[in-house]
């Protein structure tokens, strides 16, 4: 006799590890990169629309298509073709590639996640806010001497909570951290409201360049933000609609998900540009907005040490939440299809993730990330919503939505998937490649 399935909870279970897996270095760094590189609120408003209007079908759809079939993406997108009678192999493939885009940013985030675990534990002892210059400390943590030891390190924080399994291991550290996370970016942004100067990063995002927002390149990296933030590629969401209870609400669910995300990442731009502007930084310093510029900002105001420590504490939890489920896609996909237990396949995961971010990653990590935030996410995506919203029936994919939910589900939802949501996607995917 089999052991039975190891489920989320409840329908907060889901909303709890979802929203913890989306919310991450997407919300904390790229975001508030993405607002000062792109006119302040004429970035926010075209990545809110795109959250509500697109994202929110697409994360109903993801993680409906994981519990409709009952398996990550390695399995459920075969499903969906053999319910139709067509051949899987195309749905197979496709599942495989989107397992692929999940594991090539674990590997992309091991490196990022061991430095923030670095600054962390160097914001705790002093080293990182006594240093002389945070450029020349960040220059030490992002080399390659001893990157190998603290990319282990990463590692191992996201193998013990993966080896709890999805209740008592995903669901329950998030239900942990994501509180955690609000509390320290509600405290950081309290505390930078205060700073002499910080008016001007204010005055930016609420007296926008309104040119940005009619800029279409403006649109494009707005939807692969969204994509990338909420963690919508076909795989992670996917992964965990396959941990969800029957009758878990799934529409509830998902808007509460993108709510959180959504606010994380406001809250986010309210602590770091206002604090970039009262020193007058650079907003686009890319990875050195969260390395450099901010440990600097962190040096020249009182109790700085401990409010250093404080924001690299709320990333590393962050980090860490979306870590897990980068990673659980591919341990999940390996347990299912090749039948290796789950702690060995946890072992094969994470080191080959180790090996690869070794080799691949360290020295290109702005590549990696502009690659799969720009093209491979927003693809995989894509694929993800034209097989629920087209290959599955219609009247079980209203089926599906409405089940668990209290309401009657209108068959809007079927429009808005189909052409609302994989129209946009499709027009904006192709764009970006024309690099229009």
């Amino acid at each position: 006799m089999s052991s039975p399935k190891d489920l989320f909870s409840s329908k907060w279970g889901l909303i709890i590890a979802a929203a913890g897996t989306a919310i991450g270095l997407g919300n904390m760094w790229l975001f508030p990169y993405r607002v000062g590189e792109r006119g302040g609120a004429a970035f926010v408003i075209p990545y809110v629309v795109c959250a509500i209007i697109l994202g929110l079908i697409a994360l109903i759809g993801e993680v409906s298509v994981g519990r409709f079939t009952g398996g990550g993406p390695a399995t459920a997108f075969k499903k969906i073709l053999q319910l139709r009678n067509k051949n899987t192999v195309p749905g197979e493939t496709f599942g495989w590639i989107c397992v692929l885009v999940a594991f090539l940013q674990a590997v992309g985030y091991t490196l990022v996640f061991s430095w923030i675990i670095r600054f962390t534990l160097g914001s705790l002892t002093g080293s990182a806010f006594k240093a002389v210059s945070s450029n020349q400390y960040y220059t030490a943590v992002s080399s390659n001497e001893h990157v190998l030891f603290w990319m282990i390190v990463t590692l191992l924080t996201a193998i013990v909570t993966l080896a709890c399994g999805i209740r008592n291991g995903i669901e329950k550290s998030c239900a942990i951290m994501l509180p955690v996370i609000f509390i320290l970016i509600i405290i950081l942004a309290i505390r930078v409201a205060f700073l002499p100067g910080a008016t001007a990063g204010y005055k930016y995002l609420f007296s926008p360049d309104w040119s940005y927002m009619f800029d279409v390149k403006t649109w494009m990296v707005a939807l692969g933000q969204v994509f990338y933030s909420l963690s919508l590629r076909g795989s992670t969401m996917v992964t965990y609609g396959s941990y969800t209870q029957k009758d878990s609400d799934i529409i509830s669910s998902a808007k509460y998900i993108v709510f959180a995300d959504t606010l994380v990442s406001i809250l986010a731009t309210f602590m770091i540009i206002p604090a970039v502007f009262a020193f007058s930084k650079d907003l686009n310093s890319g990875p050195a907005l969260l390395f450099v510029t901010l440990p600097d900002i962190f040096k020249a105001i009182p109790f700085g040490q401990f409010f250093m420590f404080v924001f690299f504490l709320a990333i590393f939890f962050a980090a860490l939440t979306s870590f897990i489920g980068q990673l659980e896609v591919v341990v999940q996909a390996l347990h299912d299809k090749f039948k290796i237990p789950r702690f060995f396949a946890i072992f094969l995961v994470s080191t080959a993730t180790l090996l690869i971010c070794k080799v691949l990653v360290v020295g290109n990590i702005r590549q990696v990330i502009d690659i799969l935030s720009l093209h491979l996410i927003p693809l995989c995506a894509l694929g993800s919503a034209i097989f629920f919203f087209w290959f599955v029936p219609k009247h079980l994919v209203l089926q599906e939505v409405q089940t668990g939910h209290p309401k009657l589900v209108g068959k809007w939802i079927i429009p808005m998937g189909r052409y609302a949501l994989c129209g946009m996607v499709l027009f904006i995917y192709v764009l970006t490649i024309l690099k229009l």
